[in-house]
């Protein structure tokens, strides 16, 4: 049964002179989509971005676990961030464009309570990097606290009980509203009625609960708890317990999956004849032409003609198979998959072409994974990657299927869109939840 509970957040002041500035340059992505160069560019955006949290800036200092525990000593000091006083839900809607559409999802950001596995409340979907999850346990340590939400979907009740709460506490006077450059417009809730926190808890007891966006940020918190276990009993109220997380539901309109694409950087000779050959050997290919025009408006037509899976086809895109090519493969004389998983196309990518070409102790170093594709053709354009694989987003309904049966997906398969934003409510390690 999962246990959903409000929880005391820490949120940016908003008095006459915190300094803070202005909540919108705030806000930054999750740590694992910041690259340097946008890194660099959300510290100049604002003294107060919550990167300096978020993903503490290598090559500035010694530790940069020490430098963010350190600024958010200093900011809580200063009055810059407050814990509210009243344990509450927040309700949150953000609003983005994708694909020429302007989209609105809804859900909320409570404390979820830390399950394993095993019990089969919350469920993974795909497998995780050790340094990742590494770099999350000393940040928790370290500065005893968690910036960015989850993203979990669940199911709501045949009655739409959470949906209709979230839907009718979205009608009032927001608590917060801001338009990040960049980022999805975010407008939240504080929910303090402890009645209507009560029934969205009790609504989604008995759902299980699918992690979208998070693996390496929940299993550190798993590591996390075991830790401190290991020294002294943890109380079952205490915030160490308990994860922020943002639930959303499956039926959600704005629930978006895209492609996570695969570029091979560094690949030895044979590595990268292998994988050609595997790719020619097994797969119809054909040329595509791309527009004229930069690389995002290639990006967004290549993604168009690749469309969406239709039943248990497999096909991506294929850009450098010749110096400059774009081509579309198609998987011929498939044998029939034993499972839902295996039948995943990404399961298919790595089974049948890249884990035969590149030796399983290089793979994390060769084969990269990149949400934007726009990222993927540069880095073939200037020669960073010899190859790359543009792929389609995994259908939700397959998604779903994989997940609730216990399976895992390679890692990175998912992207659900957008990420939650981190710096709108922060959760403390510290006493109770």
């Amino acid at each position: 049964m999962a246990e959903i509970r409000p929880f005391r957040g820490i949120r940016y002041a908003h008095s006459p002179g915190n300094g803070a500035g202005d909540m919108a340059l705030n806000l930054c992505p999750p740590f694992d989509v910041i690259t340097p160069a946008l890194q660099k560019e959300l510290y100049e955006r604002s003294p107060y971005n919550i990167v300096r949290l978020e993903l503490g800036r290598r090559g500035l200092t010694d530790d940069p676990y020490l430098s963010a525990a350190e600024t958010q000593r200093e900011w809580t000091e200063s009055g810059v961030l407050r814990r509210d006083e009243e344990p509450s839900i927040y309700v949150t809607e953000e609003t983005f464009d994708f694909a020429g559409q302007k989209l609105v999802r809804r859900g909320f950001i409570s404390a979820l309570r830390l399950e394993e596995y095993d019990r089969e409340i919350v469920r993974p979907h795909e497998n995780t990097r050790a340094e990742w999850v590494k770099d999350r346990v000393r940040l928790m340590g370290v500065a005893q606290a968690n910036y960015s939400p989850l993203l979990m979907v669940f199911r709501d009740d045949l009655r739409s009980t959470v949906g209709g709460m979230i839907q009718a506490v979205a009608g009032g006077a927001p608590t917060l509203s801001v338009e990040p450059p960049d980022l999805s417009a975010l407008r939240m809730w504080r929910v303090t009625d402890p009645g209507t926190q009560q029934v969205m808890a009790d609504s989604l007891a008995d759902s299980p609960l699918l992690i979208a966006d998070g693996h390496h940020r929940y299993e550190a918190a798993l590591r996390y708890r075991s830790l401190i276990r290991s020294g002294r009993e943890v109380e079952h109220n205490e915030s160490i317990n308990y994860r922020m997380v943002l639930l959303v539901s499956v039926d959600e309109q704005g629930l978006i999956t895209r492609g996570y694409h695969r570029s091979i950087e560094n690949p030895t000779p044979g590595d990268l004849e292998e994988l050609k050959k595997l790719v020619r050997s097994q797969c119809d290919l054909e040329r595509w032409t791309p527009p004229i025009g930069t690389n995002e408006a290639i990006s967004l037509a290549f993604s168009d003609v690749l469309g969406s899976r239709q039943g248990s086809e497999v096909a991506f895109g294929v850009i450098g198979l010749e110096p400059g090519s774009f081509h579309i493969a198609r998987a011929r004389n498939l044998q029939p998959a034993e499972d839902l998983l295996k039948d995943s196309e990404y399961s298919r990518l790595h089974d049948l072409f890249i884990n035969p070409a590149i030796a399983e102790e290089r793979r994390d170093e060769v084969v990269n994974v990149e949400h934007d594709l726009v990222r993927v053709l540069d880095s073939v354009e200037n020669g960073e990657a010899s190859i790359a694989f543009a792929m389609r987003p995994v259908p939700m309904q397959e998604f779903i299927g994989i997940v609730t049966r216990g399976w895992r997906l390679p890692p990175k398969a998912t992207n659900f869109f957008p990420k939650p934003s981190a710096g709108a409510v922060l959760q403390t390690l510290q006493g109770d939840i």
